[in-house]
């Protein structure tokens, strides 16, 4: 199914065709803003120079010049998908504030359990070794010589499994 060709103006005016839609969330940079003060972002995959961005985030004039200068990223999400209507939902903390990690107890009497977040990827790193997380549910496992011990079942699991 083709998606119906619209057209829409972007920053200074000028019209242009439909881009790719864009379903998952993007971080992307306030870079400026226009003539009535509203945030232009840029984001990865985005050909078409600054987008005029709506927000959900209070974003008053102070927090918007330092975002600018700083480089800070924002959480974007696209209206029905489309990449010329970014919305910023969420400022990522600034250099300066990195983010606690979470604790929480797993039961009773046992230590506590540290959860660490990212934005769009974790990675632990260790020489040539490496776990990386992704924000889409990617898991990728890395090393020279990568080796699993189970005292029980050590099970495969997958829509398909490769070897090889």
């Amino acid at each position: 199914m083709v998606a119906p060709a619209f057209t829409s103006q972007g920053v200074g005016g000028v019209v242009e065709e439909a881009p790719e839609r864009i379903w998952e969330g993007r971080v992307g940079r306030i870079i400026g803003t226009d003539e009535q003060g509203r945030p232009l972002v840029d984001f990865e995959g985005n050909a078409r120079g600054p987008r005029v961005a709506r927000k959900v985030v209070p974003l008053d004039s102070g927090t918007l010049r330092s975002s600018i200068e700083s480089g800070r990223p924002v959480e974007l999400r696209f209206e029905e998908g489309d990449a010329r209507l970014p919305i910023i939902i969420a400022l990522s903390p600034s250099r300066a504030e990195p983010p606690a990690p979470v604790t929480a107890s797993v039961d009773e009497g046992s230590a506590p359990l540290r959860i660490i977040e990212g934005q769009d990827e974790l990675v632990l790193q260790c020489g040539k070794a490496s776990i990386t997380l992704r924000r889409n549910g990617k898991v990728i496992i890395k090393g020279t010589y990568v080796e699993t011990h189970s005292e029980g079942v050590n099970r495969i699991k997958g829509g398909s499994v490769q070897f090889g």
